[in-house]
């Protein structure tokens, strides 16, 4: 039998009873053809859907969101691995993270995730269904669930201003250049052979914004990959400016090329490290946040690690 592609659906629901009988209906009736599930929220919402489901609730794979979207990409490779553990049959997702506990450069990022999976999934065996508590979440953010599904369901909201359709389209828009503030500590580096002087830089300025030591030698490894990449692939010399963003801190790679050929490149696990995007992907597993843009001067990745609140 041919299996057609993913389907992608928000779901607006309003309290307890609408989510618990939303989201274990959808899981039910994959149970019920052959179809595994996989829900991610926050383990009060994992308490609802495992009453509602009862005995059926042990055929369902359940996993907090503080987990899975730590930091948010990791939730591509966890979805991924989950659908490719089925051996070809249809699944199941369902996925909800905290989004009211996100800081700016997070919710830019997950707008991208949402827009990207319509790409990135569409060939594959799965039907995700994203919740949006339309009874608590402002109106900026039921907009991400309103401008990235192919359909939506619920109590879906009334949010002024036009639609999106097209998830491409989305990604360009948010690909804009921040170009870094006049504070900014800037490094010049001319080959790879310099790339330690960035991590001792990244590690001395991170530890005086007050960053956490792993979380500091995760920015490192990150800047580390995507300032190699862009010494190597892109136009030397190379820049990397690091300062503050408001609840982030952010190391800012800077190179003269025009960027990279595919918009989509880094956002899923390369096959083998040598793949073209591995080091973006390696960065978007260590950092809080990842923007890449390119306009007149080069292309420009933000690494973004949030600061202690």
């Amino acid at each position: 039998m041919t299996m057609t592609g993913a389907t992608h659906t928000g779901l607006f629901y309003d309290g307890d009873q609408q989510y618990a009988e939303s989201v274990g209906g959808f899981l039910r009736d994959g149970l019920e053809q052959g179809q595994p599930g996989l829900l991610i929220g926050s383990p009060h919402r994992l308490d609802l859907v495992r009453a509602a489901l009862g005995s059926d609730a042990d055929q369902v794979r359940f996993l907090d969101e503080a987990d899975v979207y730590a930091p948010q990409w990791n939730a591509y490779r966890v979805q991924l691995d989950f659908i490719s553990q089925q051996r070809g049959a249809r699944a199941r997702v369902v996925s909800e993270q905290d989004l009211a506990s996100r800081v700016p450069a997070e919710l830019v990022d997950y707008r991208r995730i949402e827009a990207a999976i319509n790409v990135l999934f569409a060939d594959t065996p799965v039907d995700v269904l994203c919740p949006y508590d339309a009874g608590a979440l402002p109106a900026d953010l039921l907009e991400i669930g309103l401008d990235t599904h192919g359909s939506v369901q619920g109590t879906v909201p009334v949010v002024p201003g036009p639609r999106s359709e097209d998830p491409m389209g989305l990604l360009a828009d948010l690909a804009q250049v921040a170009p870094p503030p006049p504070g900014a500590t800037t490094l010049d580096l001319s080959s790879p052979s310099e790339v330690a002087l960035a991590r001792r830089l990244v590690h001395s300025r991170g530890a005086e914004a007050g960053l956490a030591p792993d979380l500091v030698d995760d920015l490192a490894l990150a800047v580390t990959e995507v300032l190699t990449n862009a010494l190597i692939h892109g136009t030397p010399p190379a820049r990397l400016h690091v300062y503050d963003d408001g609840p982030t801190w952010v190391c800012h790679v800077h190179d003269g090329g025009r960027g990279l050929a595919d918009p989509l490149s880094g956002m899923l696990p390369p096959s083998e490290p040598a793949d073209h995007g591995h080091g973006l992907w390696l960065a978007r597993q260590l950092c809080t946040a990842v923007d890449v843009g390119t306009d007149a001067t080069g292309t420009h990745v933000r690494l973004h690690a949030k600061r202690p609140a």
